[in-house]
């Protein structure tokens, strides 16, 4: 099948087997994939992917398409059903005990790099690539009321925003709730917080492009540029108490420094983004520290007690609500869908690699 491959200097279209599929694997034929930030780093080979990304990896983590075939014990799956698949899947040693990634310490991430636990790595290819092999576990099937409208590959990165929503859910949510950063991730948090209720979301972006893009995209109530905006003006957008919750989307300690000052006594900064260069948050730990260990502490300003929280990934139950939320909503698959732009074939994306990936870091989420 042809793939494109990390070679640990560059990514390269090569023609690689089509995968073998375990007894517990599903084999699926890729319909559609989204390219990822982090695929971006790839392309790029930084210091980041040198570090992270396995030598030969198959790469890509966001997509779908229809089962091929199943293993021999697979149950629940079956040729021809059109699957959206998780990421993140569990070493071998916590799959035989039935565990997922949720709850195995030495998780894998397709496309990135294997499974590490002590029987060696465990890598699942990725999904720019006519075919991969994943356990059923990470294969959720889709209705056509969602395959219709949007590309499903989707949901693996919306998934995140729907899993910080959970956890606002169980902790009660914000009336204000500020998102820092109008990329595909801040556009995500900002339609799931308008979609289950939140009264006053309020965005905040720089770069003009996503500025107008959030505001077309109609989820916040606000859009904001920090650069611009006063503290007295964002005071009175919130009736004077300051934000209840505010996550900053892209890794920047001067969004931390903001929220800092604008959230108030008792309320919460959430981590999701991820920094080019890293830097001390808060009790001596940087940002991957806190997101990566989905960390949880409080934090002093100025007299004010605010709770820090990391956010990574998704979980087994978020799959299991945000399907049924997309099957149940036009709403929100209308919305997921506007940001994306079908570019062209699986062949088509070397031209993408070979062109300086900044001119599209600036054009919403882009998907083969």
């Amino acid at each position: 099948m042809w793939a494109y491959v990390y070679d640990g200097e560059k990514v390269a279209k090569a023609k690689v087997p089509v995968p073998a599929i375990r007894a517990n694997d599903v084999l699926v034929k890729i319909h559609k994939a989204s390219i990822c930030g982090s695929d971006l780093h790839i392309f790029m080979n930084d210091d980041w992917a040198k570090e992270t990304i396995d030598k030969g990896m198959v790469i890509g983590h966001e997509g779908c398409g229809s089962v091929e075939k199943v293993g021999a014990d697979v149950v629940g799956l079956k040729s021809g059903d059109y699957v959206a698949l998780e990421s993140h899947y569990a070493c071998p040693a916590c799959e035989r005990e039935g565990k997922t990634a949720d709850h195995c310490p030495h998780y894998g991430i397709m496309g990135l790099h294997g499974s590490r636990g002590g029987e060696g790595t465990h890598q699942v290819g990725g999904v720019f690539s006519e075919f991969t092999a994943v356990p059923a576990y990470c294969a959720h099937k889709i209705s056509d009321s969602i395959r219709e409208k949007i590309s499903a590959s989707l949901l693996e990165p919306a998934g995140n925003s729907w899993e910080i929503i959970r956890f606002l859910r169980e902790r009660k949510l914000p009336e204000n709730f500020a998102v820092y950063g109008c990329g595909p991730h801040g556009l995500n948090m900002q339609l799931f917080a308008r979609y289950v209720g939140v009264k006053n979301v309020l965005a905040f972006e720089v770069d003009p492009w996503r500025h107008d893009f959030a505001k077309s995209f109609g989820a916040a109530h606000h859009v904001l540029n920090p650069k611009t905006v006063t503290h007295e003006e964002v005071m009175a957008l919130t009736n004077g108490k300051g934000f209840d919750v505010a996550i900053d989307m892209v890794g920047n300690i001067s969004v931390v420094k903001e929220c800092k000052e604008l959230v108030h006594h008792g309320g919460m900064l959430i981590l999701f983004g991820l920094p080019r260069h890293e830097v001390r948050v808060a009790h001596g730990e940087n940002f991957s520290q806190i997101i990566f260990n989905n960390e949880e502490s409080v934090i002093r300003h100025k007299g004010k007690e605010l709770m820090l929280r990391g956010f990574t990934g998704r979980r087994e139950e978020t799959w299991k609500e945000l399907i049924p939320a997309l099957e149940e909503s036009e709403f929100l698959r209308e919305k997921l869908s506007l940001p994306l732009d079908f570019l062209g074939s699986l062949h088509e994306l070397e031209n993408f690699i070979s062109n300086p990936p900044e001119k599209y870091l600036k054009m919403g989420l882009r998907a083969f």
